[in-house]
Order: C-alpha cells, then sequence, then structure tokens
C-alpha cells in the first residue's frame, strides 16, 4: 500500500496513466470473459493536480498516534479528512482526542467510513474498544467537536462494477467542527436546530 501510493504520488502526472488488471486473477463471479481481463487506467485524478505547486502535498507513513500525538502537531491543522479510517483504530477514542487536538479551533473534520473494527475478533493482547455510532457521536462532542452535517450512504468497497456480487456499505459521511472562534460558534448554533440528513443510496461530495 505504502508502495503503491509513493509511486502514484511521484510519478503520476496525468490522468489514466497507467492501467491495471485488477480482476485478471480472480475467475469468481465475472459474468464475461472480457470483463475479467478489462484494464482500468489509473490514477482518475493526478495528486499534483489537487495541490496549486510543489510542496504543498506529503505522505507520512507511520502510526496516526504516534505520528499526531508529537507536540508540533497541537492546532496545526484547519481540516482533518478520515475515510474508511476510525475503525482501525485499537481505542477509537483516542483516534477522536488526537482529531479534536491537531485541528485549530473552527477547523472540520469531514468523515466517510463503516464502524467494521478491524481488531475486534483479534486474539491475544491485541486491545479494541468498539463503540457505536452513537457513542462516537457523544464522545467527539464532549471533545468539543459539533456535528454540522451527516448523511448516510451508500459505500462500494473494491467494488467491481461489471461483477456479480459487491460489497456496499451504508457509511456515515459527516462533517465536523471544533468549537472555538466566531466562525465556529455560528456554525454550531445554525447546526443545532437539525443536523441528520439520512440519505442511504445517496453520493459523498466529489471532494471527500
Amino acid at each position: 500500500m505504502l508502495l503503491t501510493s509513493a509511486f502514484l504520488i511521484n510519478e503520476a502526472a496525468f490522468p489514466d496513466q497507467f492501467t491495471i488488471f485488477p480482476w485478471m486473477h480472480s475467475a469468481c463471479n465475472q459474468r464475461t470473459d472480457a470483463e475479467q481481463l478489462r484494464g482500468v487506467g489509473v490514477p482518475d485524478v493526478p495528486p499534483c493536480d489537487l495541490v496549486p505547486g510543489p510542496n504543498f502535498f506529503s505522505m507520512c507513513a507511520g502510526d496516526f498516534v504516534e505520528v499526531y500525538s508529537r507536540d508540533e502537531s497541537a492546532g496545526a491543522f484547519d481540516c482533518v479528512a478520515t475515510c474508511f479510517f476510525i475503525d482501525t483504530a485499537h481505542n477509537v477514542i483516542e483516534y477522536l482526542e488526537i482529531i479534536s487536538r491537531v485541528l485549530r479551533p473552527g477547523g472540520h473534520w469531514i468523515n466517510l467510513g463503516p464502524l467494521l473494527y478491524h481488531w475486534a475478533d483479534s486474539t491475544g493482547d491485541d486491545m479494541s474498544v468498539e463503540l457505536s455510532l452513537e457513542e462516537i457521536r457523544s464522545v467527539a462532542q464532549q471533545l468539543g467537536l459539533v456535528l454540522l452535517r451527516e448523511d448516510v450512504v451508500d459505500a462500494p468497497y473494491i467494488a467491481n462494477q461489471c461483477g456479480m456480487f459487491k460489497t456496499v456499505y451504508q457509511a456515515c459521511f459527516w462533517t465536523m467542527v471544533k468549537q472555538g472562534g466566531d466562525a465556529s460558534d455560528k456554525q454550531a448554533e445554525s447546526a443545532a436546530g437539525g443536523h441528520s440528513h439520512q440519505h442511504p443510496g445517496s453520493s459523498p461530495l466529489p471532494c471527500v
């Protein structure tokens, strides 16, 4: 995963620059031979198109807790975006604490994903703290994160759109703001009247 990410970040210059064949070794649930052997162009959007110039994008390989618990990360970010991520934690509360800590007052947390806790069925000494969605909202609120918007969206996972089998999560998609500062307080006040919108089958915003 890290090698692929590093390659695309550093080498991809235009859309569909490289062709991969992700299903050629998988014979299950294929409708035709041609669909099994079809290629897919990557990346759909080159990372260089997402930033205004050099040195605006970087990749940090490491444990989220270890990397962003450092003092220099406190209040360092205007926005934290997590995609299919928070359920990778041994202790999801620890993730929430770090997200709140690294955000500046008025900063936003955008999250998309399910709660398929990776360590739930582990054996041995691996800790796993598994909260419900309701409990995560409550912990986030106690950490000063105010829910502005919440939707439920159908999120295919490693889906072969031409295949006979698909995994689709009804994932939670939300935006929260860290309290502090006039702008975030006004946003929190406007969100207090009602912020939950359940739309199974809707699509997340393109930027996430």
